[in-house]
């Protein structure tokens, strides 16, 4: 089997895959709550191929039904919801992710049946526009209590210097 350079091996990832933002590990009792909490910032606009949420350790036995809402800043659009909620997130084991669908803005997302497997997107949604500023938020209709997880963004660039980057 070849040995490629880890260079290379980013840069098929990056062509295969999108571009990737990824949060640090985050406290889910500040991360996820009944309210909205921006975790990404998008400039210009943006394809999303693929966007979870992955349980380090396991969640609160609370009954959260986490959703993704866009917020545009530049220019000033209130915010909306850009997928459904996820059925309860509580006691979601460590490995497990609940993963965007694209497919419609009230598609709830999916909460993956076994730790470290998940299917990917059926489909993509595109957010932001030219020159504009905005965030991904979750917003849960439950705050979680305890737990840590980690936020990842897989998108394309679809403007000049379109890009996004995590907030935690």
């Amino acid at each position: 089997m070849p040995s490629f350079n880890p260079s290379t091996q980013e840069m098929v990832g990056y062509i295969n895959g999108g571009l990737r933002a990824q949060t640090a590990v985050v406290d889910n009792a500040t991360y996820i709550l009944a309210t909205a909490v921006d975790i990404f910032t998008v400039y210009g606009r943006i394809r999303i191929i693929s966007l979870d949420y992955e349980a380090v350790t396991a969640c609160s036995d609370t009954a959260t039904l986490l959703k993704w809402q866009f917020n545009a800043s530049v220019p000033a659009i209130a915010a909306h919801d850009i997928s459904g909620a996820a059925l309860t997130c509580a006691t979601i084991a460590q490995g497990r992710r609940i993963v965007f669908q694209g497919t419609a803005l009230d598609t709830a997302q999916v909460i993956s049946t076994n730790p470290c497997t998940s299917l990917s997107a059926p489909t993509t949604m595109d957010v932001g526009c030219y020159a504009g500023v905005g965030t991904l938020a979750t917003h849960g209709a439950v705050a979680t209590t305890s737990g840590t997880g980690i936020f990842t963004l897989c998108y394309i660039p679809l403007t000049d210097g379109a890009y996004a980057e995590p907030l935690c």
